[in-house]
């Protein structure tokens, strides 16, 4: 599959670890009151699984990647190589051991302990394409600019994931409503987030300005708008949508599922652009 295995290898990763660091985020910040609305331990030890699985894969893919081979073709003695001879090796020990203790923490109820691996395991990604091959001070910032712009995306993420199973499979309005007005202000504070942290990301792989003319630029003018759109959805769930379900307006509950599903859906859409642009360079 050459490129596309790897690119859908990181899509799935990504995915997988950002719900499972982004539920029990989200919970957190919920606190206990909202928290107790819904039970998680599944959906965050399935993403576990999913996500040492296809950190596997996406391993492999590199290292295919890397020796030119299809996937096929890779022998053990290459692997063995390239795990020594670069991060690969470091960032799958320490991934696989953190989402492993995410999956028994989220059994267990322990939701603190699991956001902590899994924050862990979401910031290994940090270590790999274009922030962890920036060097220096630069380099410091760039991975930890990456790591709070992953940790505030999976909580959103979280957020918007848990606000469908809400609505899908409860009809307690009033459990919806806690949910969705309790999240105003820590939405505020992750989109605050994603901003400065975009930036300086942007700034520090292509500086500025970029050349708006590779497919890399084109890909982050994609990912900028879908952000933008999910930015006027969230707007219209907060001041239009979730005081209509307040005052039980008919259709409400409906158009809130729509406006949802269409902010969950471009969540990762953004999630697959990012996937393949750090396969890319920002040079045309």
């Amino acid at each position: 599959m050459g490129e596309a295995g790897l690119i859908i290898a990181r899509i799935v990763s990504y995915a997988a670890m950002l719900l499972a660091a982004g539920i029990p985020l989200y919970r957190l910040s919920a606190g206990r009151n909202l928290a107790d609305d819904h039970d998680a331990r599944m959906p965050v030890c399935l993403a576990a699984f999913v996500a040492i699985a296809a950190s596997l894969w996406w391993v492999l893919e590199s290292i295919a990647s890397m020796a030119a081979v299809p996937l096929s073709d890779l022998d053990r003695a290459t692997v063995s190589a390239v795990l020594g001879a670069t991060p690969l090796g470091n960032v799958l020990a320490i991934r696989t051991a953190a989402l492993v203790v995410v999956a028994i923490a989220a059994l267990r109820r322990r939701y603190l302990i699991a956001a902590l691996a899994a924050s862990v395991a979401l910031a290994t990604a940090a270590w790999t394409g274009h922030a962890g091959a920036s060097e220096g001070t630069l380099g410091h910032l760039h991975r930890a600019a990456d790591v709070v712009h992953l940790l505030a995306a999976a909580t959103w993420i979280g957020a918007l994931v848990l606000f469908l199973t809400v609505l899908t499979g409860s009809h307690d309005r009033d459990a919806l409503i806690r949910h969705l007005s309790g999240f105003a202000r820590t939405g505020s504070v992750i989109v605050l987030l994603l901003l400065i942290t975009g930036v300086v990301n942007l700034l520090i792989t292509a500086g500025w300005p970029p050349d708006w003319t590779s497919t890399w630029s084109l890909l982050l003018l994609a990912k900028l708008a879908m952000f933008g759109a999910m930015l006027g959805l969230a707007a219209c769930n907060r001041w239009k949508l979730t005081p209509a379900l307040e005052r039980n307006d008919p259709g409400s509950r409906r158009a809130l599922l729509i406006s949802l599903c269409a902010e969950t859906s471009l969540a990762f859409a953004i999630v697959a652009t990012v996937a393949a642009l750090g396969t890319l360079s920002p040079a045309p």
